[in-house]
């Protein structure tokens, strides 16, 4: 079996690096690297949701025949959740099950002003605030000023999203989130329950939208169960 990591805004597979010795034997992990990032950091990012999607989902086809599932956190989740209806419409591969965390349901509304075209400290508050970007980071000006186009174009793939009303997919459905998250309520990762047809579980943690930085075993204790009953 195969679990591909989708990243959340800004990141890339170093974020699931981690997970890699946590895995089963018989489960190979990939994470993706998008442009504007990491190694290739000098392409040009996303801004919009639909191209993006259909660039990765060719990406991805050759590594789908074999029984595969789908992690996306944050803008990760979004991303995962619209491939998987990608692929459907194409009459593609579905995966065994589907695991997001992080998000909000696709239908429920933002609970923060958009800030992709904000000026510089308005959209570096709205990072910080989020947790998941390590202090040192905003220090280093250079650096900052070298990923903040990247950054941006994230967060337009991820505050332009529009929800499309489609019919339910059909295949089992993980949520996980922080209670403390400032992007989702509780209702809004019990949401979720209306785009599948197949199992559903929601699993909250103490801790805000990067509930697993300070101990990621609560989160991977359940990817672990979801990996083993997946087939």
């Amino acid at each position: 079996m195969r679990l591909i990591g989708i990243p959340y805004a800004g990141s890339g597979p170093v974020v699931y690096h981690p997970w890699v010795e946590a895995m089963p034997p018989d489960v190979e992990m990939w994470g993706i690297r998008l442009p504007g990032r990491e190694t290739r950091w000098r392409e040009p990012a996303f801004t919009s949701l639909s191209p993006l999607v259909e660039a990765l989902a060719a990406v991805l086809r050759p590594l789908l025949d074999t029984p595969f599932i789908l992690f996306g956190h944050s803008m990760g989740a979004l991303i995962s959740y619209e491939l998987v209806h990608y692929w459907r419409a194409q009459n593609g591969p579905q995966p065994v099950h589907l695991m997001v965390s992080g998000h909000r349901a696709p239908h429920r509304p933002a609970l923060n002003p958009k800030v992709h075209q904000a000026d510089d400290t308005t959209f570096l508050n709205r990072l910080k605030n989020l947790g998941g970007t390590p202090a040192r980071f905003f220090e280093m000006e250079d650096l900052v000023r070298l990923t903040l186009p990247a950054l941006r174009a994230d967060f337009s793939v991820w505050e332009n999203y529009q929800h499309e009303v489609r019919l339910p997919l059909g295949i089992p459905l993980t949520t996980f989130g922080g209670r403390g998250d400032s992007e989702a309520r509780e209702d809004d990762f019990y949401a979720w329950a209306q785009h599948t047809t197949g199992p559903f579980a929601v699993h909250l943690f103490n801790g805000d939208h990067f509930y697993f930085r300070s101990d990621l075993a609560p989160l991977m204790a359940h990817v672990w169960e979801v990996l083993n009953t997946a087939v």
